[in-house]
């Protein structure tokens, strides 16, 4: 992805339509004059006058029972319809902060009540924004963000600027913004030079966009930060001047929390819903009537979606075991939920409506569309799997997907890694061919390996064996000592994941028939990732890997190669029994397995693929890391999960669309990390065309 700029990245919000004010402005500008209420009255109003043409509802809107007049607003009917989601955490024990030591900010609340700076799209794999309108990069590495002008905070107050460099200013406080998966802040110099407009300098002004985007814009970046609450902790980032006034800083920071998280005067949302109120164990939202949804302008949109325009309410609660979930969804007391892991309570559960919350036949399944990876690390430094030739006789042997067929709804939910590349499906596709046509160019050409049972290669794993010195008495290998191999397997218990303690035992069975002899250990994940791995004592170990949530090919690279330094070059001393190193030599050209070897640095090649060069440059350097991957191999990478994940939806109640060739912007837009969470709870900001409440439903 080449994005210098928000304009470069196509038109997706646009207001040229609407010659000098938007209706986004105009209902901002009356609301602040009259009131919410008058506002959307007055906006309704002026939306039949003049040369203006007046936004038209979404197709099918209010399908659960409420209704829309011409202009797109509501007309006070609702379907009195509440959805029914699930939540971990009791709401009267969230003390929010992002930071927080005590503090529990993953409640997942915030993934409703919040907006994020941008989004990723996976048709066009470009950055699309939300809070953040557009932005421009400047050749001196500063950077200008331009707010959108219609968002505000559940408390009636407006989004600016001032919010979001609180935000950015935190995240430089605590050298990790937007806590969650966050990136080391790549900025510095934040200021506001407008109430809608701001400006900060990158550390490294060759970076990739797309990297410096996906983790400063895209993933988990909520903007939480209401600069009257926050604030003084941006102030307290501008005035230390000491290392001493920082710490302090964010040891207070740290301590704060707020309580009740309901309370807009205390925790005030700015998306879609807003938190009402919190019981011991349920949360309540409403739609907010005042918000104007970014995806207003989207092509699949066809007028304003505003928040008026829900006829649902959310409401979150809270099961704390299966066992009460698996009930709940059996008396109609929830309409989403994890399903039981019995599969005679599914086939019962799917009697009375319930599935996959998408719903998707597995043709309809996109690479794209995965998130979440397990696999299993190879130890680089073992006697016996230190040698790659090793490694790929291993690959050649153990076919992935019948590791993971076996699961429940297998076609829906999973698909295992077809090409070992080092970056999953999700970053292939749009590197190398799309959907229609990948795998292509030199993706096309990596070595496969074992896919199905029928890919099973015994001799050129025995021919790769051989040619490292390995030899074969009876039905047992003996390495080049002449002693009997055993592979250690360590892998999870069945509480931690129970899928990999089973694909162990299945690519046990494969590597013991092939007379590579394995011992497969459930181990408990504190011991397996800390006392186990660092003994270098193994050849393998479940792991999970970076496949997945469609972030950059560099990411994925950097968490699949496992390597005994850092990107910095500084040694990892925990790395140093097991880990690859950072020299290792590779077959050329790409495509040849039996081709010259020749040397390579991985650290620099992961290196160079952090700065920006075109798409074609990167595409190029991104089929050289494969190679570079699948030649090394010192991971297998097992599976990828598909669909959105494993969340269930009682569809006798609500109404779901399927992908519709990438329209459905369930499956087009990276807003929650599509395969590990319900998409059901931010659909409202993008209309009710594609989730809404089923005709006929309770």
């Amino acid at each position: 992805m080449d994005s210098q700029s928000s304009a470069e990245s196509d038109k997706w919000i646009s207001d040229d339509e609407w010659e000098d004010v938007s209706p986004q402005t105009r209902r901002r500008l009356l609301r602040n004059a009259f009131g919410a209420t008058a506002g959307a009255a007055a906006l309704a109003g002026c939306s039949s006058g003049g040369n203006e043409d007046t936004p038209t509802p979404l197709e099918n809107e209010g399908g659960g029972g409420g209704s829309t007049t011409t202009d797109g607003e509501s007309n006070g009917q609702s379907s009195g319809r509440t959805l029914d989601h699930i939540i971990s955490l009791a709401p009267t024990n969230a003390r929010f902060n992002p930071y927080g030591n005590a503090a529990n900010f993953s409640f997942r609340w915030y993934w409703a009540m919040f907006d994020q700076l941008a989004v990723h799209d996976k048709v066009s794999n470009k950055t699309k924004g939300m809070v953040i309108e557009d932005w421009e990069y400047a050749d001196s590495g500063q950077v200008a963000w331009n707010v959108r002008d219609s968002y505000t905070w559940h408390n009636g107050d407006d989004l600016t600027a001032e919010d979001v460099a609180t935000q950015l200013k935190i995240g430089k406080l605590m050298q990790t913004v937007h806590k969650g998966y966050g990136a080391q802040p790549l900025y510095e110099n934040v200021e506001t030079t407008g109430k809608y407009e701001l400006t900060f300098d990158l550390v490294e002004p060759d970076i990739s966009r797309e990297i410096f985007e996906f983790g400063h814009m895209k993933r988990r970046a909520w903007l939480w930060a209401h600069r009257d609450i926050w604030g003084k902790y941006a102030e307290m980032f501008d005035d230390a001047t000491t290392e001493s006034e920082r710490t302090s800083a964010q040891q207070e920071l740290m301590q704060a929390v707020q309580q009740n998280v309901w309370d807009n005067a205390n925790v005030p949302g700015n998306s879609v819903w807003e938190f009402v109120s919190g019981e011991e164990n349920v949360a309540h939202f409403e739609p907010y009537d005042d918000y104007v949804s970014p995806f207003s302008d989207a092509e699949w949109s066809n007028g304003e979606i505003t928040g008026d325009m829900i006829d649902y309410s959310l409401d979150w609660h809270r099961y704390p075991n299966q066992q009460q979930r698996t009930k709940a969804m059996q008396e109609g007391v929830i309409d989403v939920s994890y399903p039981p892991e019995s599969q005679s309570a599914r086939d019962r559960l799917k009697e009375n409506g319930w599935g996959p919350a998408d719903s998707l036949s597995e043709d309809q399944i996109t690479p794209q569309m995965r998130s979440g990876a397990m696999g299993v690390l190879l130890n680089c430094q073992s006697d016996i799997t230190g040698d790659p030739r090793v490694r790929k006789a291993i690959h050649h042997i153990v076919p992935r997907k019948p590791l993971v067929e076996w699961v429940p709804d297998y076609g829906t939910y999973w698909v295992e890694d077809r090409i070992p590349s080092g970056i999953g499906q999700d970053k292939e596709v749009p590197w190398f061919g799309g959907n229609s046509n990948w795998p292509s160019g030199d993706l096309a050409k990596l070595e496969r390996y074992a896919h199905t049972e029928d890919d099973v290669d015994e001799q050129r794993a025995t021919e790769l064996l051989e040619a490292a010195g390995f030899s074969k008495s009876g039905n047992r290998w003996k390495d080049p000592n002449g002693e009997n191999v055993t592979l250690r397997f360590y892998t999870a218990t069945s509480d931690e994941e129970p899928m990999a303690l089973r694909f162990a035992q299945i690519a046990k069975s494969y590597l013991d028939s092939f007379g590579l002899q394995t011992e497969v250990t459930a181990q408990e994940a504190t011991i397996r990732a800390g006392k186990t791995m660092e003994s270098g004592d193994w050849e393998l170990l479940f792991d999970n890997w970076g496949g997945a949530k469609s972030g950059p090919p560099f990411l994925g690279f950097s968490n699949s190669f496992r390597v005994q330094e850092s990107l910095s070059g500084q040694p990892l001393p925990s790395n140093d029994s097991w880990a690859m190193d950072r020299v290792v030599e590779v077959p050329y050209p790409i495509g040849d397995p039996a081709g010259d070897l020749q040397e390579v640095d991985v650290i620099d090649k992961l290196n160079e693929l952090r700065t920006q060069m075109s798409d074609e440059e990167r595409r190029q350097k991104v089929a050289e890391v494969s190679w570079i991957f699948n030649q090394s191999l010192p991971m297998m990478l097992i599976n990828e999960e598909g669909g959105t994940g494993g969340y269930w939806l009682n569809h006798d109640n609500w109404a779901t669309k399927p992908p519709n060739n990438n329209l459905n912007p369930a499956y087009r837009y990276e807003i929650v990390e599509i395969g590990q969470y319900s998409y059901c709870q931010y659909m409202a900001k993008m209309g009710t065309e594609y989730f809404h409440p089923a005709e006929g439903g309770e």
